[in-house]
């Protein structure tokens, strides 16, 4: 699961948007063994191909169920809709690898979509919506979102938009994400998080239980080990839950059949709300900050020279990706950041493993059992997981604040941009009511608030 890195952007393009600063030098050309061509034997391909499907299990799995059970969908629905998750995770990463970056970037579900939607599911419900409709407004915010993506990339625009992503800005953006989750880790640590009203001790062991085992292998695991530590970590959480009663493996007899092929708007006939189209829109555009962060980091690592081509493509492979899950109706993805540590720590950036990596989450997308088995994930667990990994994103967004060079102007930016967006998370959502509608669900969520008004503020105070 990536949440939001972005690296500097040093490489193939400089901070005005420029290309052909890429610097291969020998020491980031030895970090990788095997290139993108390289030809490696049967044994080899296998080996590391199933480690990318490992890796792709562990990035995709838990995100889904949290907001799923959020939703409000039965098991039998969570179940599907994680089997589409990784149907999609193999197939948008082939098209992305095949035609668009064609990095071995894995695509999968994305942190801010978790949070905008955990935002607006709360808001639906303090407001007394339709959990059904907020489903069909989500579908066709997707679809659109990705079709305006598509346009920005053939457009050429995007090396215009590179320069709103200042290392300030994509530090408010990955501090203020996990701020805005920080009740629902709590709650999820409680047991409280789908409607509880009392503490659940064994939630709350399994919670600290999955958090410390994270932590230990991310100090004291081999790199693969701490590539996997989600994994892990959820694994040794998820035992004690079901030893203790606070979870299961899955119900297996909710299966309808074994296979399960995708289903096209499962959630029902996209619907239009302006309010939630708006929101994800303006959600699409500040996952910039994290599709170029991703792009340009590979490049770095690779060595390579990452080219205003390869960024129009990219951007509107993102787009494809961003229809397809509002057509398949599951939590938007993202390019993960985390994918250029994977070559790194490796030496193998060769496709062929990729691929089959990519094949095997197609394969395990379409085996009913699959699903209902992860759909199973204790609420406690994944939430545990996600306390740790979003821990680290705070410290991401620190450090990109050290690269910022705070003037005195960016200093009003970043101070009002943190304070608004924060204390916008803290207001209960009944007092927007009284807004037109189309603008509630956007000036309801902080994260979005804080990150726009960081992009105008320090364009505006910007020193000519």
């Amino acid at each position: 699961m990536d949440c939001g890195s972005a690296p500097a952007m040093t490489e193939g393009f400089d901070s005005e948007g420029q290309r052909g600063l890429t610097r291969k030098d020998s020491e980031r050309q030895d970090m990788v063994k095997y290139g993108l061509d390289a030809r490696l034997d049967t044994r080899q391909t296998v080996a590391y191909g199933i480690q990318h499907m490992v890796l792709f299990i562990a990035n995709s799995a838990i995100m889904p169920v949290i907001i799923a059970k959020g939703l409000g969908l039965d098991p039998q629905q969570i179940a599907e809709m994680l089997l589409r998750t990784f149907f999609l995770c193999g197939v948008l990463s082939i098209l992305q690898q095949r035609f668009g970056h064609r990095y071995p970037i894995i695509d999968g579900p994305s942190g801010l979509w978790l949070t905008v939607w955990i935002s607006l599911v709360s808001f639906t419900g303090a407001m007394g919506g339709d959990l059904a409709g907020l489903r069909m407004h989500l579908e066709l915010g997707l679809v659109i979102s990705g079709v305006l993506l598509i346009v920005l990339g053939l457009s050429g625009a995007m090396k215009y938009i590179m320069k709103l992503f200042t290392p300030m800005v994509n530090g408010i953006f990955l501090v203020l994400m996990p701020i805005q989750l920080s009740k629902s880790f709590m709650q999820g640590m409680l047991g409280t998080i789908y409607g509880g009203t009392d503490i659940d001790k064994m939630s709350m062991i399994a919670f600290w239980l999955t958090v410390v085992v994270m932590i230990l292998l991310n100090i004291f695991g081999s790199p693969f080990i701490k590539s996997i530590a989600i994994l892990i970590s959820i694994a040794v959480g998820w035992v004690f839950a079901v030893c203790t009663g606070v979870g299961d493996f899955g119900d297996m007899t909710l299966i309808k059949s074994f296979f399960v092929m995708p289903e096209l708007f499962p959630w029902g006939a996209p619907a239009l709300d302006p309010g939630i189209l708006l929101t994800c829109i303006i959600g699409s555009f500040l996952l910039f900050a994290n599709v170029i962060g991703s792009f340009l980091g590979m490049a770095d690592v690779l060595g390579e020279e990452f080219s205003e081509k390869q960024l129009n493509r990219g951007t509107a492979f993102f787009g494809v990706s961003t229809i397809a899950t509002g057509a398949f109706a599951t939590i938007g993805f993202v390019p993960f950041a985390t994918s250029m540590g994977i070559v790194r720590m490796t030496g193998v950036a060769t496709r062929k493993p990729f691929y089959l990596g990519s094949v095997a989450m197609i394969v395990l997308g379409l085996i009913g059992p699959v699903g209902m088995f992860f759909a199973a994930i204790p609420p406690a667990v994944g939430y545990g997981s996600l306390l740790v990994l979003f821990a680290v994103i705070v410290k991401q967004g620190t450090d990109n604040f050290k690269k910022a060079e705070l003037t005195e102007r960016k200093g009003f930016a970043l101070g009002i941009s943190m304070l608004t967006g924060t204390g916008l998370m803290m207001q209960p959502f009944d007092i927007f009511a009284g807004l037109p509608q189309i603008i509630v669900p956007f000036v309801s969520n902080g994260l979005l608030v804080g990150v726009i008004l960081a992009i105008v503020l320090e364009q505006a105070l910007k020193e000519r």
